[in-house]
């Protein structure tokens, strides 16, 4: 695996990527893989609520829809800090000739794309419907 220009990082520390790009060197086929950070290595922040980080379900009520930094969609947010953990959720995959780019890393489980995304699949509307409609990001 190789960092790339268009490589999300902006969530890790220059410690953590290295270690990544050392862990996943091998990897030539797409893949999403969560893993647990060794100890040496500092926390992540993860700011995801909802169920599969075993909060209750993020209500409407609690929500708001804004475009974050970079992105020219909104997303169904919640006004809650982000919080620290030591699982790191890679994804990498083939990308312009290369057998494996990194494409992002970040803090915590992994989750499908939002619902307005531009990039979501058809084929996966439900599921990321499902999904978003009780989990929400940290402001």
């Amino acid at each position: 695996m190789i960092l790339h220009k268009e490589s999300h990082t902006d969530h890790i520390s220059p410690e953590v990527l290295e270690w990544v790009l050392q862990k996943f060197q091998d990897r030539d086929t797409f893949f999403i893989e969560t893993v647990e950070l060794p100890e040496e290595l500092p926390q992540l922040e993860c700011g995801l609520y909802g169920p599969i980080m075993g909060d209750a379900p993020v209500t409407e009520e609690e929500v708001t829809y804004k475009a974050r930094v970079g992105r020219d969609w909104v997303s169904r947010l919640v006004d809650q800090p982000t919080r620290s953990t030591r699982n790191l959720t890679v994804i990498g995959g083939p990308y312009e000739g290369y057998p494996c780019v990194l494409f992002t890393a970040f803090g915590g489980p992994p989750s499908p794309k939002e619902l307005n995304d531009p990039t979501l699949e058809y084929e996966n509307q439900g599921k990321s419907q499902r999904f978003w409609s009780e989990h929400a990001l940290s402001m």
